[in-house]
């Protein structure tokens, strides 16, 4: 049972995105390439946790050994933090790229579970005290946050111990990252990228810990070295005042956040008026109000009371009759030669052009970026991107969760069509691949390059057209660009209300969940009351 009717985010919050949670030292990494690295977040983030990774590898036993990671401090670890503290007062810009000083807690996170320390200036330690409760002693009088990551591992074994807690330090908590989805240990999203550390199992979910009264707000981070704000690995949405260290900062200790999967999905709700992460008094019961737009077609908005989905708006599904307007359309690069079926000189494929409509209006773009080397700029004169794709498995892949697939890059446009507007994708080295409007809202469309894959064999292969039998070779390792179906923008949001909705005695939480057809998912900060 829910209704429809405009709900709009108050005018004083403007949201903002980020990454709290990048490796950019330790196992996976070039710590000569930070500058690099902060530069590729500040192309399409708006604040970023410079984040120090005080880990290393090493081998022990027989020869070749296994693996493990230090424990504890080593003495590179302070030239690392200085580095680290020194390139995030440099990127600092407020109002343009925010930054703050980070480090993975390297103390005994078996026991008590992974936790990230963000700090709001520059001056203070690298904390390696070995027990939890110790480190928050230590970080309580300080401008941090601890923030619990992968928390649905098993307690004990790397999951979250919630009986140590403190809501002051951890206002939010990772609810999604590379890892998978710690929302709870049967609920939507797997939690399967890291097998060494799982299975996902109950005790330490962001469920788990609500259930037990714990006031903790949700977001998303990315986890892993490459690319801050990685695409479907997770990035953190939240409503400031402003683009600030104190902004962001304040943001994040009043619960005004989310995570998602990868899209950003724009999510803002309340509660009889209590913007998501507040507390509200005793009540019969109140009435939610939900604004969802989604960069592709919204599926469905679930609103979550006490661990049970209470409510579920589904929305219509898209209607291409209604060909004019404001159109979103998902353009994807990639695929191309694979080493699975040659010693091609290099899987490695660059795409450098734009993307630009004829008779309408290119609004905005969102990108859909996996690992280093992706820039996309919006001018009067279209999208220009610079991109790299690259199939099978990168060089530099070192953890599970580091090697998201890059062997595509994607780009969403959204413009205003008419019948006499055409997509057109152009290339510095290929021809232009072109839809018209009216074709792009019924269907979707691939362009295989399948002249230049022949050219490719005969160039590193000496292989000539008569002397392939299968062509299946060419159209595998074809570079190819595909257009999906563009959808008007009615078909991407809502806003939702649901009225009546029941509150138990004693203390209630409730949160949002929503999801767009193609599977990208976003989680609220919960509102609670107490009753």
């Amino acid at each position: 049972m829910a209704r429809t009717q405009p709900v709009s985010p108050p005018a004083a919050y403007s949201l903002q995105w980020g990454d709290l949670h990048k490796h950019l030292t330790g196992p996976g990494t070039d710590i000569s390439r930070l500058d690099d690295i902060v530069s590729a977040g500040a192309d399409h983030l708006d604040f970023l946790a410079v984040f120090c990774y005080p880990f290393k590898w090493y081998r022990k036993g027989r020869e070749r050994g296994i693996r493990e990671e230090t424990v504890g401090n080593r003495p590179e670890f302070a030239n690392w933090w200085a580095q680290i503290q020194s390139t995030a007062q440099q990127w600092l810009s407020p109002d343009e790229f925010v930054t703050f000083p980070a480090y993975e807690w390297h103390g005994n996170r078996r026991r008590w579970g992974d936790h990230h320390v963000v700090y709001r200036t520059e001056g203070y330690p690298l904390d390696d005290e070995w027990e939890l409760p110790a480190l928050c002693e230590n970080m309580a009088p300080r401008d941090a946050l601890v923030i619990p990551h992968h928390t649905g591992y098993l307690p004990g074994e790397r999951g979250k111990d919630w009986d140590t807690f403190d809501p002051e330090l951890s206002p939010v908590t990772e609810v999604y990252s590379s890892h998978g989805s710690s929302e709870g240990a049967a609920t939507p999203v797997p939690m399967d990228e890291n097998a060494d550390m799982g299975p996902r199992t109950s005790g330490g979910t962001f469920r788990d810990a609500l259930d037990r009264g714990i006031r903790v707000g949700a977001v998303a981070s990315n986890d892993g070295p490459g690319l801050p704000g990685t695409w479907n690995n997770g990035i953190v949405g939240l409503w400031a005042t402003e683009l600030t260290r104190d902004g962001i900062w304040d943001a994040i200790r009043e619960r005004r956040t989310y995570g998602v999967t990868g899209d950003r999905i724009e999510l803002w709700w309340e509660l009889d008026g209590t913007p998501m992460g507040g507390l509200l008094e005793a009540s019969d019961s109140v009435t939610a109000r939900i604004s969802v737009d989604c960069p592709q077609p919204l599926d469905r908005v679930e609103l979550v009371h006490n661990g049970r989905v209470a409510r579920t708006y589904t929305h219509p599904a898209p209607d291409p009759s209604g060909a004019n307007g404001l159109h979103r359309v998902l353009v994807e690069f990639g695929w191309g030669p694979t080493s699975e079926y040659g010693d091609f000189d290099s899987t490695e494929c660059s795409w450098s052009g734009t993307v630009n409509v004829t008779n309408g209006d290119l609004r905005r773009v969102w990108p859909r970026f996996v690992g280093l080397g992706q820039t996309h700029e919006l001018t009067d004169d279209g999208c220009h991107f610079d991109l790299v794709t690259a199939r099978g498995e990168p060089a530099d892949r070192i953890l599970p969760e580091s090697a998201p697939k890059s062997h595509r890059q994607a780009l969403i446009v959204e413009y205003v069509g008419t019948i006499d507007t055409d997509l057109v994708v152009s290339l510095d080295d290929h021809d232009d691949s072109t839809v018209s409007h009216e074709a792009a809202v019924e269907d979707t469309h691939l362009f295989p390059f399948l002249e230049e894959s022949w050219d490719r064999l005969a160039t590193e292969f000496d292989l000539g057209r008569d002397d392939i039998d299968n062509e299946d070779i060419v159209y595998h390792n074809a570079r190819k660009v595909r257009i999906n179906r563009a959808f008007h923008q009615s078909a991407c949001g809502a806003g939702v209300v649901f009225d009546d909705l029941p509150v138990a005695d004693g203390w209630n939480y409730y949160y949002v969940r929503a999801s767009q057809d193609d599977g990208q998912y976003a989680w609220s900060s919960p509102i609670w009351i107490d009753n």
